[in-house]
């Protein structure tokens, strides 16, 4: 697995748990109506606060990777198009919500049929919309990375001759270097008196 893809995965994670917290804060507002759609929900917390951790970190290596490709043009790494950073998380996203719901359901003894309804439709229709998010969110610090490392790098760079501003020495001798032609430097005509 890739450090693209595991990034993408903790984000989804994190995605994944805070979309189902507000799927069932949106279908259920009542308790006593969540647990009637389906089982307990006792470790979201904990899974929340893991999902997000784990985004934490993903973002910071998004960044990392972004500002490594910046500093080192000619690094191998590039960007992901936009089906990599917008509909993969988001589809995978909904069919993780899918199969958790799924798993729920049957971890607790509740009929799977129970999930057809408007909790499917908006929660589907939710992560699809917080998995892209999340994937934005990770070009976002990865392009934020390189614009960096790339700033940087130009600060580093030694200027080359042809950006020096006053090369030293002069690269053409001018008339002091060359006393035989300090005389064929205009100025006022010689008078006639003078000539032989």
């Amino acid at each position: 697995m890739s450090n693209r893809v595991a990034r993408g995965l903790a984000v989804a994670a994190a995605g994944l748990f805070a979309g189902h917290i507000v799927v069932y804060r949106i279908v259920a507002p009542d308790t006593s109506q969540a647990a009637a759609l389906g089982g307990s929900h006792a470790y979201l917390p904990l899974a929340l606060a893991v999902g997000l951790l784990a985004a934490v970190v993903a973002g910071a290596g998004a960044f990392l990777l972004g500002y490594r490709r910046g500093s080192a043009p000619d690094s191998c790494h590039r960007r992901p198009g936009l089906i990599a950073t917008l509909v993969l998380p988001a589809v995978a996203q909904a069919a993780a919500f899918v199969a958790l719901e799924v798993l729920e359901r049957a971890l607790a003894g509740v009929p799977i049929g129970s999930l057809v309804g408007p909790l499917l439709s908006v929660g589907v229709a939710l992560q699809l919309v917080v998995g892209a998010a999340g994937g934005l969110l990770l070009a976002g610090l990865d392009r934020a990375g390189e614009l960096t490392g790339r700033a940087v790098a130009a600060r580093r760079r030694p200027l080359g001759r042809d950006t020096e501003a006053h090369p030293w020495p002069p690269a053409t001798p001018g008339p002091i270097s060359s006393p035989r032609r300090s005389l064929a430097i205009r100025g006022p005509p010689v008078p006639a008196y003078i000539r032989h």
